[in-house]
C-alpha cells in the first residue's frame, strides 16, 4: 500500500514539532533567556511573561513531548493503530504550548484524524513500496 499524503503530513509536522519542543526544552534548562517559537507561548520562553507556569519547569516535559512525537512518526510508518491516540494526545500536550507548536500541533492533529490515515494503520502490508 502507498503510503497517503495525511503520512507525509503527518511525518513533516510532528518532526519538526518533536525536534523543536525536544530542542527548546534542553535549551531552556542550559540557557533560561533564550526565546524559541517552540516554548511555552511561542516567542515569550524563558524570561518572558508567566502566563500559567514559569518556563523552566516546563523544559523536561517539553523535551519528553518532543521525544514522544519522534516515536509516534516511527510507529505511523510501522503501522501501529495504537499511535494514532497517542499522537491525538500529544498534539492536545503540545497545543498548549501556542506559538508555532500550536499550528504544527493542529497539522499532525489533521493528519491523523483522516480517513486515509485510519485505512493506512489498518493495512496490514509493510512498506515494501508497492
Amino acid at each position: 500500500m502507498k503510503p497517503p499524503s495525511s503520512l507525509a503530513l503527518v511525518t513533516l509536522a510532528a518532526s519538526v514539532l518533536g525536534a523543536g519542543l525536544a530542542w527548546t526544552g534542553l535549551v531552556l534548562r542550559l540557557f533560561p533567556a533564550q526565546p524559541s517559537p517552540f516554548g511555552p507561548w511561542g516567542w515569550a520562553s524563558g524570561a518572558g511573561p508567566r502566563l500559567v507556569a514559569d518556563a523552566q519547569s516546563l523544559a523536561w516535559p517539553m523535551v519528553a513531548v518532543g521525544c514522544a512525537w519522534l516515536g509516534v512518526v516511527l510507529g505511523l510508518w510501522m503501522h501501529l493503530a495504537w499511535v494514532r491516540r497517542v499522537g491525538l494526545v500529544l498534539s492536545a500536550l503540545s497545543a498548549l504550548a501556542l506559538g508555532t507548536s500550536l499550528l504544527l500541533a493542529l497539522a499532525a492533529f489533521v493528519g491523523l484524524m483522516t480517513p486515509s490515515m485510519a485505512r493506512w494503520l489498518a493495512s496490514d502490508s509493510p512498506n515494501d513500496g508497492r
